[in-house]
């Protein structure tokens, strides 16, 4: 360990090269066309803060005071390593050695940004390194290489952190960001440039790795919860996990946009980049911004004073005045310009004028606001203005620019030349202005109101409303969710419902002029395919809603609830497409037993599946409903969707062509339904608030629970030979299997305990996990008694504790939900590397012709 003063500003000159790097490589985005070896040199100089940092915690230089309070010389090389990570400075440093990393890998033209088209491949790049800038100059308001006070004494790194899934989670997390951003800059390079050929698979370059590294970073931290966090499971709903959920939907929704049926407009590819990153950046804030999400069981890094409003907004505002104000203002300007550039784009496509090149700057914005909280507003020591000092009602100010740089039309209005019905003759005011102003004046909540401009925006701007349905069906979820969560009153709900349903009330009823059978094969592939992409977007609405309204406790009950349907519809899609061409009445009629047994075991059989099915969620539903709603369409999709796994590899092997997207693709669907499956089991069938799985075991007795047999041996101490932590304290149980209530053969053993952290305070599970065929059983010691018993043991050994307690759940079929994630992670590494050789060239799996509008 170095304890003499360091020369802390060298290693702040790291953080001057980078912004030179950054700002150099604004200036020449190509430079790697003309000097690839300077190339090379910046993009590393960018990379070098965070290399820095971790070189610091690594030698334990308590000099620096992001080291002294997270760092510790006990720890192993790992977790130091990983401790540069555990606060804010830290992330926001390797955040942007990840913009980096992915400018640079794709630094080349991608579809549609060669030859007359290099202007968007040039704003693309510049794009991309303002947003590193922006990270960069909030970093720089929070000074990472800060000395450390005299006598301060840090309290280490969090003993939930000490873990090896720390060292690989929260990277691969802030890599997805990273892409999700990149994503943006394609978008934003789209709009501004109006370069819009190719779009899509320009798009797709991104969307694929983004996806795979999405799963992957969220899988682990499932996988973390599962085996170290005493949650007994992989997902709860944490709002810190829904945050990461949401990007994933964005990414998943994007790549299905190239099945759907009809042309993509581009005007929506550039809608999936920008809300992609926009939902990037609140998962971000949902994680750093401490005190908003105060239901959140893992938010580290935390602020005890956004308390009172009720509103995320409200609570954002009141942490102006926090020493990580610049970075939380920061994220909030930057979501609402990107929010500002999509209004700007419908603007744009419904007025016939384009964005100018020019105005792109309005993505500096956020730059402004990080530059003013580094050099006048407060930062992390204290000094300067606050920000509080700044009226909240300017943060909101992006939201509305870019619309300003749209000027009016010349040319006719829609409802002139256009023979669909529109909203613009309703009333003599911009309707789509007093539909917002309403919404949030019966909500009072900013983000509510902005998430109903967003969807209703492109229906009241469409030349045929009608025909731009998915956008009132997003709007009318958004409506049901607001009221499900109980948001908003049934009236003011009443009321988004009423305005995006309004062309369906009014427009004049016209005879029809497609013939459109959900009992042909037709049909029901234009189903499926919309169903792809309608049946996530409308998930996403619903979690971010959900997610909204989680900031004081997680509604668990409800995501599972009203996200039931959505999974019986994706088995219902999945089921009708791999089925397209067989027999389509059959398809239509297995749908139906399916749908019908669903209602037999709601009404009849809610608790058939034992365990905490009999669990209320609601006053009328338990969990055994909410398993009904949705398993037999699942399960009815596996064979067909299995077939079709194996009819792709057939085909690939005939015609010796295996890189072929369809394949890849397959392989996720199937992994994705037997996750799903695995989840019913191991998360909706399991309360883990139920105190019925906290047993009370008594020495050298076998105590039965859920037909196993436990026997409590003896007590486990150690002090020596740990990784991490000041002392062990275990269970150790023989686990019986029962026949009845005769005593059967042992399947094993578990020592389930508490590891003992004295310079923390902090005392952390080690969970223990029994792995069998059928699932897995986890064993939870309860940490409330570990000090009493510690105490004891010590007192009077370990033979005069008689009686321990323990939680245990019972997950059958948990095996499914890891397998299908492999499966998943599988087939996605497949198509992103056949997606990025080139094209498909598959015609089965071209979309069907349609005039259907986005």
């Amino acid at each position: 360990m170095r304890d003499a003063p360091h020369p802390i500003t060298m290693w702040g000159l790291t953080m001057g090269f980078a912004l030179i790097a950054t700002c150099w490589l604004m200036v020449k985005p190509r430079l790697h066309e003309e000097q690839p070896a300077l190339s090379v040199v910046l993009h590393l100089v960018l990379v070098l803060p965070f290399v820095s940092l971790a070189r610091l915690f690594l030698v334990n230089d308590t000099s620096v005071l992001h080291v002294a309070a997270f760092g510790g010389e006990d720890l192993p090389l790992k977790y130091r390593f990983a401790a540069t990570w555990a606060a804010r400075e830290g992330p926001l440093l390797m955040w942007v050695g990840w913009m980096s990393l992915v400018a640079w890998l794709w630094r080349r033209p991608l579809p549609g940004e060669s030859g007359a088209n290099g202007e968007a491949h040039t704003m693309r790049l510049r794009l991309t390194h303002l947003m590193t800038l922006t990270l960069l100059l909030v970093a720089f308001s929070l000074d990472p290489f800060k000395q450390t006070p005299a006598f301060f004494i840090g309290a280490g790194l969090n003993p939930l952190l000490q873990t090896d899934l720390m060292v690989i989670h929260p990277p691969l997390i802030f890599l997805t960001y990273s892409l999700c951003l990149h994503l943006t800059a394609i978008a934003m390079a789209a709009a501004f440039t109006n370069k819009t050929e190719q779009l899509g698979p320009r798009m797709l370059h991104l969307a694929r790795p983004g996806l795979l590294v999405a799963t992957l970073g969220i899988g682990l931290g499932g996988l973390w919860a599962y085996l170290i966090l005493d949650w007994g499971g992989y997902w709860a709903w944490d709002p810190v996990e829904t945050g990461s959920f949401l990007p994933w939907l964005a990414l998943v929704m994007i790549v299905h946009l190239r099945t759907r049926p009809g042309k993509v407009r581009p005007e929506v590819w550039i809608g999936g980049g920008l809300i992609t990153g926009m939902l990037a950046l609140f998962a971000t804030t949902v994680t750093r911004a401490g005190g908003v999400w105060a239901s959140s069981v893992h938010t580290f890094v935390t602020s005890d004073s956004s308390t009172p409003p009720s509103d995320v907004f409200g609570r954002l505002m009141v942490l102006r005045d926090d020493p990580a104000g610049t970075e939380v203002m920061s994220y909030v300007v930057w979501m609402f310009m990107l929010i500002g550039c999509w209004l700007a784009v419908q603007r744009s496509v419904s007025t016939n004028r384009e964005l100018r090149t020019q105005d792109a700057w309005l993505a500096g914005i956020p730059a402004v606001i990080a530059l003013l909280g580094g050099l006048v507003f407060t930062g992390s020591n204290g000094v300067g203005l606050s920000w509080s000092s700044v009226p909240q009602v300017l943060f909101i100010v992006p939201l509305f620019l870019p619309l300003l740089l749209v000027g009016p039309s010349r040319e006719t209005t829609p409802q002139a030349d256009s023979k669909g019905w529109t909203y613009h003759g309703l009333l003599p005011v911009p309707l789509d202005l007093l539909f917002t102003l309403t919404v949030y004046g019966l909500s009072g909540d900013v983000w509510i109101a902005v998430a109903a401009a967003v969807l209703f925006v492109p229906l009241y701007r469409s030349n045929d409303a009608l025909k731009a349905w998915p956008w009132a069906a997003a709007g009318v979820m958004l409506g049901l969710s607001l009221a499900w969560s109980q948001a908003l009153t049934l009236g003011v709900s009443g009321m988004i419902l009423l305005a995006f349903v309004m062309p369906w009330l009014l427009a004049p009823q016209e005879e029809e002029t497609t013939a459109f059978s959900p009992l042909g094969k037709k049909g029901q592939l234009r189903l499926a395919l919309w169903g792809s992409v309608i049946v996530v977007s409308l998930y996403l609405v619903l979690t971010w809603v959900l997610l909204l309204t989680s900031i004081d406790a997680v509604n668990f009950e409800a995501h599972e609830l009203y996200g039931a349907p959505f999974l019986a519809a994706a088995g219902a899609g999945l089921f009708a497409y791999t089925r397209r061409k067989d027999d389509a009445k059959t398809t239509v009629r297995l749908l139906f037993g399916a749908l019908t047994l669903s209602a037999l075991g709601l009404f009849l059989a809610p608790d058939a599946f034992g365990r905490d099915s009999t669990a209320s969620v609601s006053e009328h539903l338990t969990r055994g409903h909410i398993v009904w709603m949705s398993l037999p369409m699942l399960v009815l999709a596996v064979a067909p969707v299995a077939r079709e796994v194996v009819e792709q590899a057939k085909s690939a092997k005939e015609k010796k062509a295996w890189k072929r997207l369809p394949l890849g693709a397959h392989f996720v669907h199937l992994g994705l339904l037997m996750l799903l499956l695995g989840h019913l089991s191991t998360t909706v069938l399991v309360d883990r608030g139920d105190a019925s799985h906290r047993i009370s075991l008594v020495k050298d007795e076998i105590i039965v629970h859920e037909g196993l047999g436990l026997e409590f041996i003896d007590l486990e101490l150690r002090n020596q030979s740990l990784e991490v932590g000041d002392g062990f304290i275990g269970v150790r149980i023989a686990v019986y299997e029962m026949d009845g209530s005769e005593v059967g053969g042992l399947i094993g053993e578990v020592i389930p305990g508490t590891l003992r952290f004295d310079d923390q305070g902090v005392p952390r599970s080690e969970v223990a996990t029994l792995t069998r065929l059928t699932g897995d059983v986890v064993f939870i010691f309860d940490g409330s008694q570990a000090g009493a018993l510690m105490s004891s043991a010590g007192a009077n050994g370990l033979a005069g504790i008689e009686l321990v307690r323990v939680t245990v759940y019972d997950l059958p079929h948990s095996h499914l939900v890891w397998v299908g994630w492999m499966t998943m992670m599988a087939g996605m590494a497949f198509v992103s590397f056949v997606g990025a050789r080139g094209p498909s060239k598959s015609s089965k799996e071209a979309p069907i012709s349609s005039s259907e509008e986005e």
